[in-house]
């Protein structure tokens, strides 16, 4: 069974039960999917996480969705706006409700070591622009306990000791995300908000890629979303996505 009805300026179809939002989109097709239309659903069975990992949802708890944007001539270059978006957006939810809230690049969404938001985000390129975005994000609001080996995660729940009508959280995330998606255009704008809040923003911390570990310091991001970190040499060393691991 499917509803379809709008919230906070998206046109959400709710599902009954999905194996993963993003799929579903994806099965759907660029030429039904519409800009600012959301994939939702409340008991998704097989999450989609980064690096073909397993995001655990418990029925009814949580919101899991795809928001999709079709933004107006951005350019493949600056494909990153569509990350800081959605993660500003979750940012700006969660962050009403707990303290000590940060993005940790590119896209997931801690509260001091804790992961409580994953972001997994497809482009598709059309010339020199970003055809469209299927941004798939799970928000752990109500599960009381986790099952899975995932090392850290937490929920509003746990964090403040009560439930959150998922309805309203739903609305809540969609505004501030449309709130953040009216400034797509604005990259700047949203990269130095995004590094304000950027997880491990100060300090030295270990790190690993594919030559080994190393100590460094988050230095900033380029053009290109590319984590620039420092290390102990002074030597300043980019990153794309999946090309670095945080240690904990």
């Amino acid at each position: 069974m499917i509803q379809e009805y709008q919230v906070s300026g998206f046109r959400v179809r709710e599902y009954e039960e999905l194996a993963s939002t993003n799929t579903e989109a994806e099965r759907v097709g660029w030429d039904e999917l519409e800009d600012k239309m959301v994939i939702l659903t409340y008991r998704q069975t097989q999450g989609r996480g980064q690096v073909g990992n397993h995001w655990e949802s418990e029925p009814e708890k949580n919101i899991s969705m795809t928001v999709v944007f079709k933004p107006w001539e951005l350019p493949a270059g600056q494909q990153f706006a569509v990350s800081m978006v959605i993660a500003l957006g979750a940012y700006d939810f969660i962050s009403r409700y707990v303290n000590e809230c940060s993005v940790k690049w590119p896209n997931d969404i801690y509260v001091g070591n804790r992961k409580i938001s994953g972001i997994l985000i497809e482009h598709t390129i059309m010339g020199c622009y970003v055809g469209g975005s299927l941004c798939g994000i799970g928000v752990n609001v109500n599960q009381e306990r986790f099952l899975s080996d995932a090392p850290n995660p937490v929920s509003l729940f746990q964090l403040i000791g009560e439930e959150i009508p998922v309805d309203r959280a739903l609305e809540e995330l969609l505004d501030y995300i449309g709130r953040r998606y009216e400034s797509i255009q604005d990259y700047e704008g949203l990269k130095r908000d995004f590094l304000r809040v950027l997880y491990r923003r100060e300090g030295v911390y270990e790190w690993e890629d594919e030559v080994g570990m190393f100590r460094a310091s988050i230095r900033g991001m380029n053009e290109f979303g590319q984590l620039l970190l420092e290390d102990e040499e002074g030597r300043v060393r980019v990153y794309g996505f999946k090309e670095i691991t945080y240690k904990f």
